[in-house]
């Protein structure tokens, strides 16, 4: 049978946790390697370089704050290109206006009448008038001007 290796005792210590003397502290650690525990000693994490991030950081930002500045310039150029748009519609909407009125004017009565006169156009005679009537067209009764229904001169 091969011996078993215990593990040792731990005891409580003598003297206290927070010792000024060192003198014991290089006996403890060669009572350690003597044991064929490694030594252990503290390790410091290794540090992340901080320059890729801040650089990062700033492309990030840089890109943000160019974002914002263009669409304020689209949204600016869309409200002026708005206003123009609208000045446009006034105008159209008056125009619109004046043709219309132009359009009532000359289909009034008065003025088709003054511009027949004016190329040569005049009235018939009541009794030259002839009325068709056409049956079947639902109109109900006829009429002339002048003249009576259904009458042949």
């Amino acid at each position: 049978m091969s011996p078993t290796r215990t593990a040792p005792r731990k005891t409580a210590p003598h003297k206290p946790a927070f010792s000024r003397r060192r003198s014991n502290h290089g006996s403890s650690a060669r009572r350690q390697r003597q044991r064929g525990r490694p030594t252990l000693r503290l390790v410091r994490a290794p540090r992340r370089p901080r320059l890729p991030f801040f650089v990062v950081s700033l492309l990030v930002v840089g890109v943000l704050i160019a974002a914002v500045a263009g669409v304020q310039a689209v949204v600016s150029q869309s409200s002026f290109r708005m206003g123009d748009l609208s000045t446009k519609a006034e105008q159209l909407q008056q125009r619109n206006g004046e043709l219309r009125l132009e359009i009532a004017e000359l289909s009034s009565p008065q003025h088709l009448a003054s511009q027949a006169k004016r190329i040569g156009m005049t009235e018939p005679d009541p009794s030259t008038v002839r009325v068709l009537t056409v049956r079947g067209s639902g109109g109900g009764s006829s009429r002339s001007a002048g003249g009576t229904a259904g009458s042949n001169p």
